[in-house]
């Protein structure tokens, strides 16, 4: 199995977090095992997505551990996969390319089946640009970034850009967001 809710977690395992009810919205979030709480019988775990920590029953975290059999049902099954290597074979597979859900559901079915589980760096970035393609001005934000890709007059491009992401708040979260773990946009 990819997904192991019976073994017990070291500090540092990679973990998807699965079936909260108060707090719905880390469900399939990726994190990493602080520790162990004896005293309340939960994991520590930080939180990719927001960098927050939580205390949570063994039963909301997995083990994520890959599968070769598992990884490559998911590549033959999937009709993104040929775009998925290409991206990864180029290395161009960022934030901008999160606007093909097929591309997305590939890419979480992957994630949550341990495919980047042994390069943590990756593996939080898969999980970050993943989490943040949910937001509401995702496929607007990645329309605007590959609108700035391509164009002949980035100045004027970026000027009108950053005018209209100060403009919404949606935007604005996205952008701040992608700021935050490095990207450059000057506005």
């Amino acid at each position: 199995p990819t997904v192991d809710c019976e073994v017990q977690m070291t500090r540092g395992q990679r973990v998807m977090i699965q079936d909260l009810v108060g707090a719905r919205h880390l469900n399939g979030s990726a994190g990493r095992v602080i520790n162990y709480d004896e005293a309340s019988g939960r994991y520590a775990v930080t939180i990719f997505r927001d960098g927050s920590q939580k205390l949570l029953k063994p039963h909301n975290v997995c083990a994520l551990t890959g599968d070769e059999a598992e990884l490559r049902a998911i590549f033959e099954g999937e009709p993104a996969t040929s775009k998925l290597k290409a991206l990864l074979q180029s290395g161009d597979l960022g934030f901008a390319d999160l606007g093909d859900p097929d591309l997305c559901r590939l890419m979480r079915r992957l994630l949550k089946a341990g495919y980047w589980a042994e390069v943590p760096e990756t593996m939080d970035e898969v999980s970050l640009d993943l989490d943040l393609a949910e937001h509401p001005s995702a496929l607007e934000a990645i329309s605007l970034i590959r609108e700035l890709e391509g164009s002949d007059d980035v100045t004027s491009t970026l000027r009108r850009v950053g005018e209209q992401v100060r403009a919404d708040p949606g935007l604005q979260h996205v952008f701040d967001q992608l700021k935050a773990r490095g990207h450059d946009f000057d506005f």
